[in-house]
């Protein structure tokens, strides 16, 4: 308690100090003083006994209790601005104390109580949960091991009211139950708030993330690393925002149509690291989560949690897909030509939460730098048709601005093929 006090709570306790003392010791002396009176009172007696002239009480006696009462005056003037010059800082301390209880609250609710732990990873960094597949009937399909993606990066991808909605309902069809009382789960309103400190003390840095992402795509494909690394390179003195980022013109660097295709495929396909946080797969493909993508409803009794994403170069433009990508979706608010969001796609791109003051702020960007999510969606947009690179050189490139590309030498493929039917709607 002592090594958490702050400087003005210090000064209230020397003061209550002073006082309890001062009245400890005042109390003592009179019972001394009224010892002597015992058995004497005729003698002792204060209304018996002469008592000091007028002329010493109106100046020695006088003076030593107008100075007396002047230094407490100057004990309260000094002490008491002193006590609330630091309001601010206790208040602030009082802050961070909660925080800190409420964190430890939620610790113990993601370890022991919910067992959290157990499916996401200590620290969420991700793991498996055991999961049996049933079909519509309630008839056994199959036991698998589903993906449970990592939360340490969950605030960067979407805002504290999104996760909230999350652990209150869940995701119905896969090992994510509904945790809050409205969802009809076990946890209280209190209890998911302090779930979501918890989760908040874990968060990685921006460094960290791309870092991860970084590593992924070097293991995959050495030479399209050593190309994003130069791209980057030439957008770091121009690029000032994000948002800004697009290839449908020489403003910025770029990888070549067939590069983005590449580095997309890896990007959408990601489960590790993070068991499949930093993957379009894990809702938009069915089968991804269980290590089957693209297997039918028939075999695993599961479809997509997200929309078909095969033909969605007909439902918005280029652009409009991107900011989708980069911001995630809103409850309510419109996204792409005449879509309307559900507050459940992530931002890859950009912090969710920033600006937001009532929650911590970690940074500007976000998981994925511009150059990988504009390299996403000229993938996304390509699943329509068979993927140019696994038909062999100088074959047609699907263009982002209107123009017909040719694609060069193609690079072998990173992945199973892509089906090339389907069709795209809302998120």
């Amino acid at each position: 308690m002592f090594a958490l006090m702050t400087t003005q709570r210090a000064i209230g306790y020397v003061v209550i100090a002073i006082v309890l003392i001062g009245g400890f010791f005042f109390i003592w002396t009179q019972i001394r003083i009224g010892r002597k009176e015992v058995g004497s009172e005729i003698e002792l007696a204060p209304n018996r006994r002469p008592y000091l002239e007028d002329r010493e009480l109106e100046s020695g006696k006088l003076n030593l209790a107008l100075w007396s009462a002047f230094g407490m005056l100057i004990v309260i003037c000094v002490t008491l601005p002193l006590y609330w010059l630091a309001e601010g800082g206790r208040q602030a301390g009082a802050i961070k104390d909660f925080d800190e209880t409420f964190a430890r609250r939620g610790e113990e609710i993601y370890k022991v109580d919910a067992k959290c732990e157990g499916c996401h990873g200590p620290e969420g960094v991700g793991g498996q949960a055991s999961y049996v597949i049933t079909d519509e009937n309630g008839q056994f399909v199959s036991q698998v091991n589903w993906n449970a993606p990592a939360l340490n990066t969950v605030l960067w991808r979407f805002s504290e009211a999104e996760v909230r909605d999350v652990l209150n309902y869940g995701r119905p069809g896969t090992p994510m139950a509904a945790w809050g009382t409205i969802g009809g789960g076990a946890l209280s309103e209190q209890q998911i708030s302090n779930t979501i400190d918890y989760l908040w003390t874990f968060q990685l840095s921006q460094k960290e993330m791309l870092d991860q992402v970084d590593t992924a795509i070097k293991s995959a494909a050495p030479k399209l690393y050593d190309r994003l690394v130069e791209v980057r390179a030439a957008n770091a003195g121009k690029l000032k925002d994000p948002l800004e980022y697009q290839c449908t013109d020489s403003t910025f660097a770029c990888l070549t149509e067939l590069e983005n295709l590449q580095l997309g495929e890896i990007l959408v396909y990601l489960t590790d690291p993070g068991s499949g946080a930093y993957s379009c797969s894990r809702c938009h493909v069915p089968g991804a989560s269980i290590g089957r993508p693209w297997a039918p409803l028939a075999e695993i009794a599961r479809g997509r949690r997200a929309p078909n994403l095969i033909g969605i170069e007909a439902n918005m433009s280029i652009n409009q897909q991107f900011d989708l990508v980069m911001n995630g979706s809103e409850y309510g608010k419109q996204y792409g030509a005449n879509q309307q969001g559900s507050g459940r796609m992530p931002g890859f791109g950009i912090n969710p939460n920033l600006g937001d003051l009532k929650v911590p702020q970690l940074g500007v960007g976000g998981m994925l730098g511009p150059e990988e999510v504009w390299a996403i969606v000229v993938y996304e947009r390509n699943l329509s048709q068979e993927r140019p690179d696994q038909k062999g050189p100088g074959v047609t490139v699907t263009p982002v601005n209107g123009t017909p590309a040719r694609a060069a030498t193609p690079t072998p493929p990173t992945s199973a093929p892509v089906p090339t039917s389907g069709s795209g709607t809302t998120r």
